[in-house]
């Protein structure tokens, strides 16, 4: 099973490709007491309720084929020799859609596009919106959308109802070569399911042997002079036309125009009942302890009648803000030409000032209506958007606020912001139109019935304003309405003060920080990319000498014979083109031989460069010359922030590589654009080792509460302790399996993860983690005692209250409900580790605003705070920061923040500083 990512999840069926598979899998007899064939309905149901139950989809939408399609048109004979339709899977395919109705879950067809290519365009935009992907089918042609997002679930070979579960590797351990070469693939030895031709005389092997040899179809056709033997050679030259149209072919669409739509898509809000009555009817008893435990059910309804107007003109403009004045609250939304709130324009601005009394000012639309000057609306609301007398409510203020300061208008201050109160309350969907669908009942309008789908979809200002009008007036009156709703939520479940204290005041800290972005030396990095290059050209010429031969560094089959068969290396997992060559395996071979180790530094060297190197200088905004992540509230379940466009929280943080990426990230000193008339440096404030103290103070565990008290090194005080051994005969060897218990304890580590990570046999890590815990008996109960009371009330809070909910502590099953532990253990430290640091950032905001300093917060990255300052500031502001970092919460063990400056991210030297309390 796929571990739970902090992205949403996607899941997308091949409806026709599934119901195909059980169709030939599945004994035709299988049929109700009247004689219905239902092999099919049984196979498809069973297998998505295996998915619906291991994977826990946030969204599910199943695709179908709608008949012929553009493949028809490029290849005549494309499907030809298929039969029709049995008449009992015809038929079987209608109870499939009846059973989807059922369930809620939308079906996507559209004309002269298979389910594939619909599948394959749902799933580009799903990544596009930071989701992840599980695709369902029964077609291995679906293979080829696999990456770092995408997974995909065949049927297993022997029984349709067991599965597995295809990434990345899983893909290359399988062919040989990754999966967007699977077209390729099918285009030399064809496919006679689909009638797609290949090369007579290439069977599999030898498609897969040219695949690795050359990077592509078309340096294949180019250099046809290096193809052994020559009769394959010909082969290819005679078929090159072919071969190139069958890949075409086979290759899946990620452009078809459909638009992914997550709202219909939620999953969880069906009927039971109603699923019950069919399954009755099919005759599914068996299935019935399988179905998935709904959300509240919801019964749909229309919003109330409002009265929603656009406002033209300077009178009625008069009129909306002598109601404002009468107005209690306010509602606020915008609407805008992009997702990232610093390249977004804005269009217009939405206001409700009820329920059912709502307005939209248009302001940026380029259909030739008039509209009011942006000025003149800026100064008439600026009151409004600041005084303490009249409340905010907001649904992702953050972006709102973000936008409206950019487009010359007072930054709004936020009262009440419908998404993070959604978010503390532990919803799974936070967004508007989920949470009115949940919370109230409506079913409101997807924003492509308003712009558009595909490649026909328009941007925002070009949208006739009347149709916006309804839609973003709409908006605005389920954020207004939602407060009702979610406010008593909040106080019943005692988060009000979590919301009100911490949340809602870091709004304004993260608006400063990702309208200042950080300055990147785009030239350091073209130069490292250069470098990066010429590093992995000689580390191939190492490998290929320490393998004695060249060979496709990439293959996972040709590595597996190369370290397994060659080299005689200790062999691990088997898969079908070899001995697994996954990272896990060849860190557990570090030591067995020096080729192993070249290679894992190429891997590092090629994902370093792709990711981060020749990625950042395209994300430096044009305007400003910096990079502006988007810090999100409402991603992590354990309160942690996370960043996104570009992903800031993913740069190691240790090793050469890492520094070598953070030395990009500059203090800029561009004439016009430094904060200050002198040098600028970059200012790091790093809580050291705060989950551990965290542990300390949570467990009062005397032996940590001494060692921390004591100022001693964490981890050699462990070692001391489990090893017996006076503190000054510690090992840097026993430190090392010290450290990796210390920060593994808290992830709930067990002895095959002990030995994984430190390389003893499973007895001794065991033998270990057992004088661990005789050593540190607090840490033992306060384990214990938190998955207990987890598993009595079914959620685990910080130390400020923050909760996370795990239904999956009271599982049945064994692995799910271990791994819900181990989040209940986990969570309480990280969490609380979270919201101190977001409490730091307000302070320290606040702090630097009130003395007037010129120093600002650009980034926050795991413990880590990372500021930009003047030379003359450099001292005072570290030992400002220093103190209120760690004066943020009165534990039993002191917090500790280390401060460090330089001129870059990397290359910082520690700064000496008093700490004032």
């Amino acid at each position: 099973m796929p571990s739970r990512s902090t992205r949403p999840r996607l899941v997308l069926v091949d409806g026709h490709g599934l119901a195909y598979r059980a169709y030939h899998a599945l004994p035709p007899t299988l049929a109700t007491s009247s004689g219905e064939p239902t092999a099919v309905v049984f196979g498809f149901t069973s297998m998505l309720l295996e998915v619906l139950n291991d994977f826990e989809p946030d969204y599910v939408i199943v695709c179908f084929d709608s008949g012929k399609s553009f493949r028809h048109e490029l290849y005549e004979q494309y499907k030809a020799h298929r039969p029709e339709t049995p008449d009992d899977l015809r038929h079987q395919l209608e109870r499939i859609r009846q059973l989807l109705a059922a369930f809620r879950i939308p079906i996507v067809v559209r004309e002269g596009y298979e389910a594939d290519d619909l599948i394959g365009t749902l799933a580009k935009q799903a990544i596009e919106r930071e989701l992840e992907v599980l695709v369902v089918t029964g077609d291995t042609d679906l293979l080829q959308l696999v990456d770092d997002h995408v997974r995909v679930i065949l049927p297993g070979r022997q029984r349709f109802g067991e599965y597995r579960v295809y990434d990345r590797q899983a893909v290359l351990d399988r062919y040989g070569f990754p999966p967007e070469r699977l077209p390729e693939f099918k285009a030399l030895v064809g496919d006679p399911s689909d009638n797609i031709p290949g090369v007579p005389g290439i069977g599999e092997k030898t498609a897969t042997r040219l695949i690795q040899q050359f990077p592509s179809l078309e340096a294949m056709l180019e250099r046809l002079d290096e193809i052994d033997p020559p009769r394959i050679r010909e082969a290819l030259r005679t078929a090159r036309e072919t071969v190139l149209t069958s890949r075409q072919l086979a290759s899946i669409v990620r452009d078809a125009e459909v638009e992914l739509d997550l709202d219909r898509a939620q999953f969880g809000y069906f009927d039971r009942d109603e699923v019950l009555a069919l399954f009755r009817e099919l005759e599914f008893r068996s299935l019935v302890p399988r179905l998935p435990q709904p959300r509240k059910p919801v019964t749909l309804s229309k919003p109330i009648p409002s009265q929603r107007r656009a406002i033209l003109t300077e009178e009625e403009l008069e009129e909306l803000v002598r109601e404002l004045e009468q107005s209690p609250a306010f509602a606020l939304d915008v609407e805008t030409t992009a997702l990232h709130p610093m390249y977004a324009e804005l269009v217009g601005l939405a206001i409700a000032t009820s329920p059912v009394r709502s307005y939209y000012i248009p302001l940026g639309h380029t259909t030739g209506d008039v509209q009011l000057r942006r000025d003149a609306v800026a100064r008439a609301l600026a009151h409004f958007f600041q005084t303490e007398r009249v409340q905010r409510y907001t649904h992702n203020g953050k972006y709102d606020a973000l936008v409206l300061e950019r487009a010359g208008f007072p930054r709004p201050r936020i009262d009440f912001d419908t998404m993070i109160a959604a978010y503390l309350l532990g919803e799974n969907a936070v967004g508007l139109k989920e949470l009115a669908f949940t919370k109230l009942g409506w079913e409101m309008e997807a924003i492509t019935e308003l712009i558009g789908r595909g490649k026909k979809q328009l941007t925002m200002d070009r949208a006739e304003i009347a149709r916006v009008t309804a839609y973003a007036c709409a908006d605005v009156e389920a954020t207004y309405r939602l407060v009702d709703v979610l406010r008593p939520q909040l106080e019943a479940q005692n988060q009000m003060r979590l919301f009100r204290d911490i949340e809602l005041p870091l709004i304004d800290v993260l608006i400063d920080m990702e309208r200042a972005g950080i300055a990147i030396d785009v030239s350091y990095l073209q130069r490292l990319s250069t470098e990066l290059d010429s590093q992995l050209r000689t580390l191939e010429r190492r490998i290929y000498n320490l393998a004695g031969h060249p060979f496709n560094i990439n293959s996972p089959q040709q590595l597996s014979e190369i370290l397994f068969e060659e080299l005689r290396l200790p062999r691990g997992k088997r898969t079908k083109t070899g001995y697994s060559v996954s990272q896990e395996v060849l860190e557990n071979l570090r030591d067995a031989h020096p080729i192993v180790d070249a290679i894992l530094e190429y891997r590092q060297l090629l994902k370093l460069k792709s990711t981060y190197v020749d990625a950042l200088p395209r994300q430096v905004h044009p305007e400003t010359g910096r990079v502006h992540t988007i810090f999100h509230q409402t991603v992590a379940a354990t309160g942690r922030l996370s960043s996104s466009d570009p992903n800031l929280q993913n740069i190691p943080v240790r090793g050469e590589l890492g520094l070598a990426v953070r030395r990009a990230f500059v203090a800029d000193n561009r004439p016009g654009y430094r904060i200050a008339d002198e040098p600028i440096l970059l200012l790091s404030a790093d809580y050291s080792q705060i989950e551990l103290r965290l542990m300390a103070h949570f467990s009062q565990d005397p032996a940590l509460l001494r060692a921390f008290a004591e100022g001693k090194d964490i981890h050699a005080a462990t070692a001391s302790e489990v090893f017996g051994v006076p503190l000054d005969a510690v090992t840097p060897e026993m430190r090392r399996i010290a450290k990796v218990v210390n920060f593994g304890i808290m992830y709930g580590m067990q002895a095959y993860g002990l030995a994984r990570d430190t390389g003893m046999s499973r007895q001794e890590a065991q033998r270990f983690i057992d004088a661990y815990f005789r050593r540190f008996p607090g840490v033992a109960r306060y384990l214990e005692e938190t998955k207990r009371r987890a598993a009595e009330m079914g959620y685990v809070e910080t130390l400020f209250g923050r909760r996370r909910y795990i239904p999956e502590i009271n599982s049945s099953n064994p692995a799910r409900r271990q791994a819900a532990e181990r989040m209940a253990v986990n969570m309480p430290l990280q969490g609380t580790a979270a919201d101190i640091m977001k409490l730091a950032m307000i302070r320290v905001h606040r702090a630097l605003a009130e003395r007037h300093f010129r120093a600002r917060m650009l980034l926050q990255v795991h413990d880590e705070l990372v500021l930009e300052v003047p030379e003359s500031e450099l001292t005072s502001v570290a030992e400002l920061v220093t103190s209120l970092m760690s004066s943020v919460v009165a534990l039993t063990v002191p917090l500790e923040v280390e401060a460090k400056a330089g001129p870059n991210w990397a290359d910082l030297e520690p700064i000496r500083v008093k700490l004032s309390h």
